[in-house]
């Protein structure tokens, strides 16, 4: 799987994580698993509708462009069945700004962005696809985004600040304290959060700690579990095994494992460099 990663600059950083293009061709048929991460993304496929991604064993069919929600389990993908694509990943609580759609009504769904503007997914679409080459692609999807960021109300500065202490401390931050710096009332804390983030306060402290713990597995190294629980603001090994299980739906034990060159793996090590 051939996989490159570009950062827009300011201002588009704030609220963009990272833009990918990717391609499956020439693989074997490989189901490989995609695990929750809190953020939301836009994908285009450039070639056709593509059956690519699984869950509970149900094929999916993906259409263009498609904005995926925050999701908080994993699923499958087989990058052979997949057209090269491209991609936006945005800074959880961001997508808010540029979509017309409340972040909690996506939690573990995905839709189409025809759903939301016929007009505005068609132009994107050509836009991307008619570009000569990956540099033009990126470029037209930068074009698209300052497009909605200049349309965009600014993003509520309680949403920013949340986000970055879930990320940074987990579930071990303490929620009330993050509400109460706020200066919000616990109820429009709630809503705000989930507006813009689609999932609670506590679900996505969770999730960021989970991929804070796969950040820490070296793939086919021996792992002191219980050391590594404890490391990462778990109780103890069972309660990291549980937490692993519901957003993995496999045990660490089988990550640790798998082989380094699956498509999870490939993305952490592109965002790295």
């Amino acid at each position: 799987m051939a996989l490159r990663v570009y950062r827009p600059p300011l201002p588009l950083s704030q609220y963009v994580e990272f833009m990918w293009r990717a391609t499956g061709s020439g693989l074997q048929p490989s189901r490989q698993r995609i695990y929750p991460d809190g953020s939301m993304a836009l994908v285009i496929h450039l070639r056709r509708e593509s059956t690519c991604f699984f869950i509970d064993d149900q094929a999916c069919s993906v259409r263009v462009p498609l904005l995926a929600g925050p999701w908080s389990r994993s699923f499958q993908i087989d990058p052979s069945q997949s057209s090269p694509a491209i991609g936006v990943v945005f800074r959880p609580g961001a997508a808010r700004m540029f979509f017309p759609v409340a972040a909690h009504e996506l939690h573990n769904i995905d839709i189409t962005l025809c759903d939301l503007d016929r007009g505005d997914a068609n132009r994107l679409l050509n836009d991307v696809c008619s570009a000569v080459g990956i540099d033009a692609e990126f470029r037209a999807l930068e074009r698209y985004l300052h497009m909605k960021l200049a349309e965009a109300r600014p993003l509520h500065p309680a949403i920013r600040y949340a986000v970055d202490q879930l990320s940074r401390e987990g579930v071990s931050a303490s929620i009330q304290r993050i509400q109460t710096d706020t200066g919000l009332s616990h109820t429009r804390f709630i809503h705000l959060f989930r507006e813009h983030v689609g999932l609670t306060p506590k679900l996505f402290g969770r999730v960021r700690r989970f991929r804070a713990l796969l950040q820490r597995i070296e793939k086919g190294v021996p792992v002191n579990w219980a050391e590594l629980a404890a490391d990462c603001g778990y109780f103890d090994q069972a309660h990291l095994i549980h937490d692993f299980r519901a957003f993995a739906a496999i045990t660490p034990r089988d990550y640790s494992r798998m082989a380094s060159g699956d498509v999870s793996s490939l993305i952490t090590a592109a965002v790295k460099s």
